[in-house]
């Protein structure tokens, strides 16, 4: 069948600032999703779908604060590389562009989930920018970015960053696969993957990215294992036609406990490095038992995150979910 578009979208090209290119958009919003693209991360005809997501940031850094050295970059991945061979980047941006070109130029075999980071509270401008960005490195690093996914946490209710226009994302998702070769996910959480209105935006994407994390939602350690493989195919059952990536789950190693933060009202499981240990055992190896992409949340200790304010700043959950800490030296669980 002939599908009828109007002769303006025809003409509709969108310059792209610096990179001399024209990016394809759609203009209708019905699905225009005719084929999935597969997604099997291999290296070596080895599957490496077992992965780990990665911020480059060290202490005394953060968003805003400047780049991270290529020095440092290089230490990560190839701390990275000894055991994983698949990483989550979260943005497009210079950091990203960095990372990409540090594993091009020492041939790193490290393969990347591109992120493109989108964000209700961001100019469209900047917004637009990110998935410009996102566009030119899953260009320019064909053989190293394997996926790109478009949003995270930007659906879910109680996201702070949400995004209300799914519409509008979805005009986003379509540039995006439309000027890419690579599959093209959403990231999410559990709660917004098994809500009616998900299938809009599944219908989209060649494979659903799945958060959940069995510690905000009130596990104990010995249940957390249970709820996580539950929550992955309650998902898998409402989303029959598409692979299920875990793209994010963990076990911190800290919390603060009192006060009226989120940590300390929701999280009942008790934290520590034995805690994270005994989970991140039971986890990785049914994601190999399994075949299950999986990106691990994380790979280090990120100081910049949860703010500094509060009687015990630096003990918030969100510092401590690495399975390295912040120097780069391992925790209980990969030694």
């Amino acid at each position: 069948m002939i599908r009828m578009i109007n002769f303006t979208t025809l003409l509709l090209i969108v310059v792209t600032l610096g990179a001399g290119c024209s990016l394809k958009q759609s203009d209708t919003m019905s699905s225009s999703l005719s084929e999935k693209r597969i997604f099997n991360p291999m290296l070596n005809g080895e599957w490496i779908g077992n992965g780990i997501s990665y911020s480059a940031y060290r202490d005394g850094e953060g968003p805003g604060k400047g780049l991270t050295s290529r020095e440092h970059i290089l230490e990560d991945l190839q701390i990275i590389a000894k055991r994983w061979n698949l990483i989550r980047v979260y943005g497009s941006d210079p950091q990203t562009q960095n990372i990409l070109e540090v594993i091009e130029e020492n041939d790193l075999p490290i393969r990347v989930l591109l992120g493109i980071w989108l964000d209700g509270h961001k100019s469209d401008a900047v917004n637009n920018e990110q998935v410009r960005l996102g566009i030119e490195l899953a260009n320019r690093f064909p053989e190293i970015v394997v996926a790109v996914n478009v949003g995270n946490e930007i659906f879910v209710f109680w996201s702070w960053h949400k995004i209300d226009d799914m519409d509008k994302v979805i005009g986003k998702i379509r540039q995006v696969r439309e000027n890419i070769k690579q599959p093209v996910t959403v990231s999410d959480d559990y709660n917004f993957w098994n809500k009616p209105e998900a299938q809009k935006v599944a219908d989209e994407i060649d494979f659903i990215c799945l958060h959940g994390y069995a510690i905000w939602n009130k596990q104990l350690l010995k249940d957390g294992m249970a709820w996580t493989e539950a929550t992955y195919r309650d998902i898998q059952k409402r989303h029959p036609d598409h692979r299920i990536a875990f793209c994010e789950t963990g076990w911190p190693t800290s919390k603060v406990s009192t006060g009226d933060s989120d940590e300390a009202r929701l999280v009942k499981g008790k934290v520590g490095e034995t805690e994270q240990e005994i989970f991140f055992d039971q986890y990785d190896q049914w994601v190999d038992r399994n075949q299950v992409i999986s990106f691990y949340f994380s790979s280090f200790d990120e100081e910049w995150k949860g703010g500094f304010d509060g009687v015990n700043p630096m003990a918030k959950m969100e510092k401590h979910w690495g399975l390295y800490k912040s120097d780069r030296t391992p925790k209980k669980a990969l030694q």
